[in-house]
């Protein structure tokens, strides 16, 4: 009786709402394949890191295109990992102060002739080039040294290597870990699927939240640097590459 008089007091409604809103989880946007290295990976810091925050905490798969789409919305809370600039033209979102890991981006080719010793050499040569939609640091590396008509996209890496190893595309740019991955697939085995360069060395890669979430970002860089501090993220990336057989 006292709980019923209590929701029925003043105030009491905004209280209600205020206690499903601490309960409700933060939903973080990721790849749309469950068990890549990648989601693996991020899926045991996040877990942890709001395990510390005291926040609840899900995951939905997405592609990148589509998940961008629902941070910006608000539809889903967070990316897990985009390259710095990534918000400079999505005043949405806010970025987490706190680099979470550093990726390399690199070109693939299944052309044994192919030789490239930087990015610029691509151009003039009528090389068609294709990236997984959503990798901004490919596309923007492609775009001005090959012609519009020689460049596309796809949604998976699957997608992406089935093409180059049919001889429709040249040059493959994703993240090179994913691909690594994606060639120990059966489908792949034996695939004549080569490294040719990479963008940069290796590029930091950080957090993004809705604005909504605006006041989290600062907490969960803290916790983020935490872990670092500790090696647990690296402890984490050995354990995926342990639980994927590649140690």
């Amino acid at each position: 009786m006292a709980c019923a008089a209590a929701l029925s007091l003043p105030g009491a409604s905004a209280l209600s709402q205020a206690v499903t809103a601490a309960e409700k989880p933060f939903v973080w946007g990721v790849d749309g394949e469950p068990t890549n290295y990648g989601n693996r990976w991020v899926t045991l810091i996040y877990r942890e890191a709001f395990r510390r925050l005291g926040i609840p905490v899900q995951f939905e798969h997405y592609s990148l295109a589509r998940r961008a789409a629902l941070v910006e919305e608000g539809v889903i809370d967070g990316e897990t990992s985009r390259i710095y600039s990534y918000g400079d033209s999505r005043p949405n979102l806010v970025r987490v102060e706190e680099s979470l890991a550093d990726l390399v981006f690199s070109f693939f080719t299944a052309n044994p002739s192919l030789r490239l010793a930087r990015i610029e050499d691509m151009r003039g040569t009528g090389y068609r080039v294709e990236y997984r939609r959503g990798i901004l640091l490919c596309e923007t590396a492609v775009k001005g040294v090959v012609a519009a008509e020689q460049i596309s996209d796809v949604l998976t890496q699957g997608q992406g290597l089935k093409k180059l190893i049919a001889g429709r595309t040249d040059l493959y740019c994703d993240l090179e870990v994913y691909v690594l991955q994606e060639l120990q697939q059966p489908e792949f085995k034996g695939a004549n699927v080569r490294k040719v360069v990479s963008i940069g060395k290796t590029v930091p890669t950080y957090p993004y939240v809705n604005k909504k979430h605006a006041e989290l970002a600062p907490r969960l860089a803290a916790v983020l640097k935490q872990m670092k501090a500790e090696g647990l993220i690296e402890v984490y990336r050995k354990q995926v590459e342990r639980d994927l057989g590649w140690q």
